[in-house]
């Protein structure tokens, strides 16, 4: 008697989408720079899950090495992140490595009530210089 199997999709419902790119400061540490955009007002537990994988992946891909730091740029989702959305990977938090949050500059203070107000830019380029200056310092 055959085992009755049924047949399921990994896929995610959401209309989210992502771009990635790594930044090597002159110590060769590497920032992951993880840009999202959803073009809808409503977020769904696809929508929720997709940051979750997509910034979890990325934290741990080798690159020769995982990444030190990351930027998560969220300037192109237009609805309203909450404190709930799993945007912020693990291994970055346990091990304390230095995060930003690029956020558009008029949700600012809205941001500034949920994440480490530290954490919060509108500019990737300031996110970046943050990021290296933060790194360099151990060094030189």
């Amino acid at each position: 008697m055959a085992y009755l199997r049924q047949s399921v999709s990994l896929d995610l419902d959401t209309d989210v989408t992502h771009q990635c790119h790594l930044h090597k400061t002159r110590d060769g540490h590497s920032i992951g720079i993880i840009e999202f955009s959803k073009p809808s007002y409503i977020l769904k537990w696809g929508d929720l899950e997709y940051f979750r994988r997509r910034t979890e992946e990325f934290s741990v891909m080798p690159l020769p090495e995982c990444i030190n730091a990351m930027i998560i740029d969220i300037r192109n989702i237009v609805a309203f992140l909450d404190n709930e959305v799993p945007i912020i990977p693990w291994r970055l938090l346990e091990e304390e490595c230095p995060i930003r949050l690029v956020v558009p500059q008029d949700r600012l203070e809205y941001y500034a009530g949920l994440f480490e107000p530290t954490w919060l830019t509108s500019d990737v380029e300031t996110a970046i210089q943050e990021i290296r200056q933060f790194m360099d310092m151990f060094v030189h």
